[in-house]
C-alpha cells in the first residue's frame, strides 16, 4: 500500500529504519490524550507478503498491543481523533487504499471512503468534525476532506502538481499544512481550511515533506 510513498521518502532521506524491531517509522506517529502511542509495525509478520498492523503502547512503551490484526494487509498512518476515543487510519484490506475508523480499542473498524482511488494519510480536523486526506481519485494526489463519518468529501488543492504527505491542521482549524510538488520538488505549503490561498512556506531545492503544527500555531 506505502510503496509509492515510500519510494518518495528514500529519495528524499526521510525514512528511519530500526532493523532490530522490523519498524518503519514516520510522522504518522500519533499520543493520545492519554499519553497513549499509536504506530504501524512489522513486529508480527513472519512471511511476505507485508503485514503492516496498527499498534498502541503506554508513553514509556510498555504494554504494546496489536489493534488491527488483520492478515496480509498494510493497516497504518494511525491518528487519534481530538477526544482519544477514535483512530483514522489507512487500510488496504479492501484491495486499494482506503482511509478507516477504529474505536481506540480496536473494535468497529469501517471504512470511511470506499473509493476505488488511493486514499492515504488521514488527518483530524481539532473538534474532531473532520478528517483531511491524501487522494488519487481525480488522477493524481490532491488533498481532500471530509465529514469524519465520510461523507461530503471535496478536492481542496484541485492542482496538476502532486499534493500529498500528511495533511496537518492548525491547532485552530483554520488552516492545513501539506507537501506539494507543484513547484517542481517537494515543498511545505499551507492554505486556508477551504483550500483558498495556499503558499510555499519553505522554497528551498531540498525536498521538504511532512509538516507538523507546534501546539500553539505559531
Amino acid at each position: 500500500m506505502h510503496v509509492r510513498h515510500r519510494l518518495i521518502y528514500v529519495t528524499l532521506g526521510a525514512i528511519l529504519l530500526l532493523g532490530d524491531v522490523g519498524l518503519w517509522m514516520d510522522a504518522s506517529a500519533q499520543v493520545a490524550p492519554q499519553s497513549q502511542i499509536a504506530f504501524y509495525s512489522l513486529w508480527d509478520q513472519i512471511a511476505e507478503p507485508r503485514d503492516e498492523e496498527i499498534y498502541v503502547m503506554d508513553a514509556d512503551g510498555a504494554n504494546v498491543r496489536n489493534l488491527t490484526n488483520f492478515p496480509l494487509v498494510t493497516d497504518g498512518v494511525p491518528v487519534w481523533s481530538p477526544d482519544g476515543q477514535r483512530i483514522a487510519f489507512a487500510s488496504s484490506r479492501d484491495g486499494n487504499g482506503e482511509i478507516y475508523m477504529m474505536d481506540a480499542d480496536g473494535s468497529n473498524p469501517r471504512n470511511l471512503t470506499s473509493h476505488p482511488a488511493y486514499d492515504d494519510w488521514p488527518a483530524w480536523s481539532p473538534d474532531g468534525q473532520m478528517i483531511a486526506f491524501a487522494s488519487t481519485r481525480e488522477g493524481d494526489d490532491e488533498i481532500y476532506v471530509m465529514n469524519a463519518d465520510g461523507t461530503n468529501p471535496r478536492n481542496l488543492t484541485n492542482h496538476p502538481g502532486d499534493d500529498l504527505l500528511g495533511p496537518s491542521w492548525s491547532p485552530d482549524g483554520q488552516m492545513i499544512a501539506f507537501t506539494s510538488t507543484r513547484d517542481g520538488n517537494a515543498e511545505i505549503y499551507v492554505m486556508n481550511v477551504d483550500g483558498a490561498n495556499p503558499r510555499n512556506l519553505t522554497n528551498h531545492t531540498a525536498g521538504d515533506i511532512g509538516p507538523a503544527w507546534s501546539p500553539d500555531g505559531q
